[in-house]
């Protein structure tokens, strides 16, 4: 790894810290589920005997622990040896007993073997962090905006090297590929069913994709539209020139004029039979193909009947 790539690694993880540092114990809660962390209920007793003397009253709280948090935004992290001697290092880390955990955080969407046979280690993807915290709901204006910001980066630090994701350098087929033979697939109903009728895509403003010419749909277990990007609008408001005062009107008629990444779309193919997601996790078990962004190419799409022909 580079000393850029290095950098953008812990700027990343500058950025979910300080998501946490202001979230507090209910965010960690949240995002790192499978951690048993202690209760930080406060606790009050009246009149307590302590050794020879007796207080009135006495509150305390138990809530102690350590998280050590290893960040890697590239898929290969421990094909180096320094992505080895890192994790046994980091394996000593690890002491549930003295509530002390090590958490690691990539980008792969399955577990990595070298992780699987490290049990001391809980791990998560950026995917699954960003979804939880998309969904985190909190009334603290400026923990909604560190998510918000937070979410933009990793889309494009994380999700942006999803093309280039060897630690030596080396492009990945999908990105060495000429932009008019690239297709974003993304996942969600809401999407699709916008693109069918209003004949555009908006998401959050910031959020990074490769260079494509078209974009499909993932929801329902299937991808059964693709459409070709005509324009793309990096950051605007949907006016009503723009989307049309109908789609404002039957979709959001309380949008708050926040600015969204747009793109104009044309429906170039609906797939009769649909593609079906055939994605297994690591346990064998039925799963999403994507929460968030994927890429393809025209005519692995165009010839596919399931998603692992992707």
């Amino acid at each position: 790894m580079d000393s850029s790539d290095k950098k953008s690694e812990d700027k990343v993880t500058a950025a979910l810290l300080q998501v946490l540092h202001y979230g507090g114990h209910n965010i960690v809660c949240s995002l790192f589920e499978d951690i048993d962390l202690p209760s930080n209920e406060i606790n009050v007793s009246p009149q307590v005997v302590e050794d020879e003397s007796r207080p009135d009253g006495v509150v305390s709280c138990d809530c102690k622990y350590k998280i050590f948090i290893e960040s890697k935004i590239f898929l290969d992290a421990f094909n180096s040896v320094h992505g080895k001697k890192q994790l046994e290092a980091n394996k000593k880390l690890s002491s549930p007993n003295d509530a002390q955990w090590v958490v690691y955080i990539t980008p792969d969407e399955r577990k990595p073997q070298e992780l699987e046979a490290a049990s001391e280690i809980i791990w998560i993807n950026w995917q699954k962090i960003v979804e939880k915290l998309r969904g985190y709901e909190t009334s603290d204006n400026l923990v909604k905006f560190l998510i918000d910001q937070f979410c933009i980066y990793v889309d494009h630090i994380v999700f942006g090297n999803k093309g280039r994701l060897s630690n030596h350098g080396a492009l990945s087929s999908i990105e060495m590929l000429d932009k008019d033979q690239r297709v974003i697939i993304v996942g969600g109903a809401w999407g699709e069913d916008v693109a069918l009728k209003y004949h555009f895509y908006a998401c959050q403003e910031g959020r990074y994709f490769l260079p494509a010419k078209y974009i499909a749909f993932y929801h329902k277990n299937r991808i059964q539209n693709i459409f070709e990007i005509e324009d793309i609008i990096e950051s605007t408001c949907l006016t009503e020139n723009l989307v049309g005062q109908k789609y404002l009107e039957e979709k959001e008629p309380n949008y708050n004029h926040k600015p969204r990444k747009f793109f104009k779309l044309k429906h170039l193919h609906t797939f009769n039979p649909e593609i079906k997601n055939d994605t297994v996790d690591k346990n064998g078990k039925p799963c999403a193909f994507t929460y968030n962004q994927r890429y393809t190419t025209y005519s692995a799409i165009m010839n596919a009947s399931k998603t692992s022909e992707l």
